[in-house]
């Protein structure tokens, strides 16, 4: 955890080792008096009294007590100041690195999982340079202080002191990997009770819909079960390795009494020595206590800051060091395979998409359409073979580059929080009112929006759930129309709308596609039969290439697709 913890510090990290020296010097001064405190029994035993001498030596307690206040004052002012800094970067940070990190990653991670390292573990990894670290450079610091006065003073009770020592460090190392197995169970099920808990609010609609909210409501009952059993087993099954870690601590005290008394019978040491050891031994294991009591929460922790570096460690996609400019906006794919671990999704896929012109792909669900777009916006690097944007490899071009580049539609929209007027600034932060108002005129959104009671001020729900499925996809499409990229990606946005809706969003459409070049996926092959080349695709590969009639005379899967369409089309109840 130290080690991960001034990896972690980056720029704070000379800071953290100026706030770990006052903290030491903070803990010298606090366990001086101790040693001061010898001596003064010792002058209470001695004959002669020397007051003077007392005097001083309450002089030296009070002046250690005002410095280690001002060393502990300014190691909390550093650690603290300094570690929220860090902090405050680490979150930072982890938000660049998570946005820079492959879709693949985030596809892998539950919902709770990701939730769970931004949020929970980010808060637990705040204890850590704050409470938990200085609380270990204090503790160790005082017992190396402490046991080495011991040991100048006495050897032979010093031994005693600290005889429990290594069976209480047994017992420690041997409830490790118990602890470990734990924390880890706990952190498991706290995250799959994090998931269940936003599956089940964010699809409460759909569960009521179909009369499934008591039956997944027992699913999630289920996760908040085991997290609760997964804490009561920390607490069980680390009792017993606590209760007798503070046993063997207290039997070091047995054997110090046990010892003390024989060699002070024997004459061997006086009694002021038998009593500093009294009174010092039982401050030796109050800071192992108090490390021990924290342990939990130390593995915890370690727990935490162990998943918060894997996601800092983990390799985003390479940015070039040259950034270049594009001017020309054609796509082509050069023998591209690609693969979701072990499934390979595109197999040795190669076509050209002419700029200012319309491709548009067809095939089943799983034929790879959508991983094709993906691809296109680098959400993945593919496996083998290239993808060229005007005659450049995507993976020569800054990421920031690229998005310029392109504008993208997706079938499931998202809309945040906001007022309207911001979800379509999306496309182009500065623009004008005007701007984004003549973009949800060509969106043909513009109407409904003037409806609303504060029109483009006016705040839609999380995820737009405020606007019906059109009217979010026509948003989406103001928002693309806004950015005014050369290279537009649609992943089926008519896909399950209602033919007016269809028909506003195809005006839409066609507004925002006016000299690009144009990706689309759609079922509704209608939307896109003047698209100058349409690729089929199916299991991966292209098996059909060529204009909507040539491929009608050509028959195969897209004349099945269109038959299979037109049946539709008369289907009635």
């Amino acid at each position: 955890m130290i080690g991960d913890l001034f990896t972690l510090a980056g720029e704070q990290k000379n800071s953290l080792i100026a706030g770990t020296i006052l903290h030491v010097l903070a803990t010298l001064f606090a366990s001086a008096p101790y040693i001061f405190l010898y001596f003064i029994i010792k002058a209470l035993f001695t004959e002669p009294l020397d007051l003077p001498q007392l005097w001083w030596l309450l002089a030296a307690i009070a002046t250690s007590i005002v410095l280690q206040g001002i060393f502990l004052h300014q190691a909390n002012q550093i650690t603290y100041i300094n570690s929220f800094r860090a902090i405050g970067s680490w979150r930072l940070k982890l938000g660049d690195r998570i946005r820079k990190l492959p879709m693949g990653f985030l596809i892998n991670k539950q919902t709770g999982d990701l939730n769970s390292i931004i949020s929970q573990d980010m808060r637990q990894i705040e204890a850590v340079p704050t409470l938990i670290y200085p609380k270990i450079v204090s503790g160790l610091t005082q017992l190396v202080a402490i046991v080495s006065f011991l040991f100048f003073v006495d050897w032979h009770l010093s031994l005693a002191t600290i005889a429990g020592f290594p069976f209480a460090i047994l017992l420690f190392l041997s409830s490790r990997k118990t602890t470990k197995r734990l924390t880890q169970n706990q952190k498991k099920a706290q995250i799959s009770a994090n998931s269940r808990i936003i599956e089940y609010i964010q699809g409460l609609a759909v569960l009521k819909a179909f009369s499934q909210a008591g039956k997944r409501f027992g699913k999630l009952e289920q996760a908040l079960e085991e997290y609760k059993q997964a804490n009561l087993a920390m607490v069980y099954k680390l009792a017993l390795p606590s209760i007798a870690f503070g046993a063997a601590l207290d039997f070091s005290l047995f054997i110090l009494l046990v010892v003390g008394l024989d060699r002070f019978f024997a004459g061997n040491i006086p009694v002021f020595v038998f009593l500093l050891f009294a009174i010092l031994s039982l401050r030796i294991y109050a800071p192992i206590i108090d490390l021990l009591d924290l342990y939990g929460s130390i593995r915890q922790m370690d727990a935490a800051l162990a998943r918060v570096t894997d996601v800092m460690q983990t390799k985003p996609l390479l940015e070039p060091s040259v950034d270049i400019a594009l001017y020309r906006f054609d796509v082509e794919f050069k023998h591209v395979s690609f693969s979701y671990g072990n499934k390979e999704v595109l197999h040795d896929v190669s076509f050209r998409v002419p700029q200012h012109s319309i491709t548009a792909l067809v095939g089943p669900s799983g034929s790879g359409k959508t991983t094709i777009t993906n691809l296109i916006a680098r959400f993945w690097d593919v496996d083998s073979g290239e993808i060229l944007i005007g005659g450049v490899n995507v993976k020569n071009l800054k990421t920031e580059r690229l998005f310029s580049y392109i504008g993208i539609v997706f079938q499931d929209v998202y809309l945040f929080k906001d007022t309207i007027e911001n979800n379509i600034k999306f496309g182009k932060p500065n623009a004008t009112i005007q701007e984004i108002i003549e973009a949800a005129k060509a969106a043909q959104c513009h109407e409904f929006i003037q409806n609303l009671p504060q029109q483009y001020h006016s705040v839609i729900g999380e995820g737009g759930a405020t606007l019906s499925g059109g009217e979010k996809q026509r948003i989406a499409i103001a928002r693309a129309i806004l950015k005014d990229a050369p290279i537009i990606l649609l992943d089926e946005a008519t896909a399950s709308l209602d033919p007016e809706n269809e028909i506003a969003i195809q005006q839409a459409i066609n507004s925002l596609v006016e000299n690009k070049t144009l990706i689309i996926i759609a079922h509704s092959l209608a939307t896109i039969t003047r698209a100058e080349q349409i690729l089929v695709l199916d299991r991966g590969e292209i098996i059909q290439r060529g204009t909507h009639q040539q491929l009608l005379a050509e028959g195969g899967l897209y004349q099945k697709f269109w038959q299979e369409k037109a049946k539709a089309a008369n289907w009635q109840i």
